[in-house]
């Protein structure tokens, strides 16, 4: 049978299944009514798709009196028992997490790396065994995907890491070794695009469409929204704004290019302007703004260059892009914390300044974790989409 729109009903039917997941979800316990609302099916149609939801094992309901009072609800609420593993691979730790359905986060662990340990086989061997240990606590669980992060280019068709120069990795394999360690499906994403992604799900960038996601710790990642999607480009690798040119007079990126943007922007920059030893992460960030507010000259003046330098790439960017909002995660969100006014001066020079002017910056409500529970809503993609053949494959 077609629908006068062409569409199949077993496709309408999933794509329909597939909307109330998707709420449930990404907005929590929801109400059959509201469920309706926003919709726009009928009630009816909304208790059929949720009793095959029930039956899939994917949600629960429960009856509630909405306001404290009237006629009981049915409330749909996502179950935890159905989950995830995501992984962030950072320059300097790994991170993993049991995150179940609905986005809470069940379990997380972290290791840091020990020097020489980012040749691509060690840290897939690294992650599958935080993987394993994490999957091992999930009981009865299901586990419907790996999702990991990546500060690298990322090839859309296989998950090549095409290029992570601060991992030290060139069209490494790195997908394909994980997926055959642990016998299962790996998804792979970049970090800034991961970032976005969990943002504008449940964070900073929730209710904007259009949105620049920056986030530094040795490098800049960048990830972006147009019209409410991820920019992608022709092969996957949009977004590499870190190493936008900002000052011809150098220094020379690891990259090999001269004046990249991170290399005036970051958590090592920082530091090293501070007169302090690169590599103490966010913690390190934290001591030197602390000693600026506490007047060390130092101090003072490398918080003051970064933040100037901060806002001569956003404001190429904003112009570039003219996003709606921006936000900032990693060392970027700290030093706008730190400085904003000063990071606000140098983004606003030039005739262009109206332009800009209703942009809204903000730092990333997630914190460091955008890019990990971002990985997370990537491996439960699949099963937002195909609701029925997902969670029958996991069962």
């Amino acid at each position: 049978m077609r629908t006068r729109l062409g569409v199949g009903g077993e496709e309408l039917r999933r794509a329909n299944l597939s909307a109330i997941l998707r709420t449930v979800h990404t907005s929590g316990p929801t109400t059959r009514a509201e469920l309706t609302r926003r919709l726009g099916l009928n009630r009816s149609t909304i208790g059929a798709l949720t009793v095959e939801l029930q039956s899939l094992g994917l949600v629960t309901e429960q009856t509630a009196v909405v306001g404290g009072r009237g006629r009981p609800s049915h409330l749909v609420v996502p179950c935890a028992e159905n989950v995830v593993v995501a992984v962030d691979v950072g320059v300097d730790r790994i991170a993993v997490a049991r995150v179940g359905l609905g986005g809470e986060v069940l379990e997380r662990r972290q290791r840091r790396h020990q020097r020489g340990e980012h040749a691509v086989a060690l840290v897939a061997e690294s992650v599958a065994q935080m993987v394993e240990d994490t999957l091992l606590g999930a009981g009865s669980a299901h586990c419907h995907g790996i999702g990991v992060s990546v500060p690298g280019a990322i090839r859309d068709s296989d998950g090549l890491v095409r290029f992570a120069p601060n991992l030290g990795w060139l069209d490494e394999p790195f997908t394909e070794l994980l997926s055959a360690r642990l016998g299962r499906a790996v998804a792979t994403g970049n970090d800034a695009d991961l970032g976005v992604l969990a943002e504008h799900v449940r964070g900073a960038a929730t209710g904007y469409s259009e949105v620049a996601y920056l986030s530094a710790s040795v490098g800049i990642g960048g990830g972006f929204l147009v019209g409410g999607r991820p920019l992608r480009g022709a092969s996957g690798y949009a977004g590499e704004i870190g190493h936008l040119p900002v000052d011809p007079q150098g220094p020379t990126c690891r990259c090999g290019a001269v004046g990249c943007w991170e290399m005036k922007v970051g958590e090592n920059v920082l530091l090293s302007e501070a007169g302090r030893l690169p590599g103490g992460g966010p913690a390190a960030v934290a001591e030197v703004i602390a000693a600026a507010g506490a007047g060390e000259t130092r101090a003072r003046a490398a918080v003051d260059d970064v933040a100037r330098w901060c806002g001569v790439g956003l404001r190429a960017l904003v112009n570039l892009f003219d996003p709606e909002a921006v936000v900032l995660g990693g060392c970027l969100a700290q030093v706008w914390r730190a400085a904003e006014e000063r990071v606000r001066a140098e983004f606003g020079r030039s005739d262009l300044a109206s332009l800009r002017a209703g942009v809204v910056i903000r730092p990333a409500a997630l914190g460091d974790d955008a890019s990990l529970l971002g990985a997370a809503e990537l491996a439960f993609e699949p099963l937002l989409d195909h609701p029925q053949t997902m969670a029958a494959r996991a069962g």
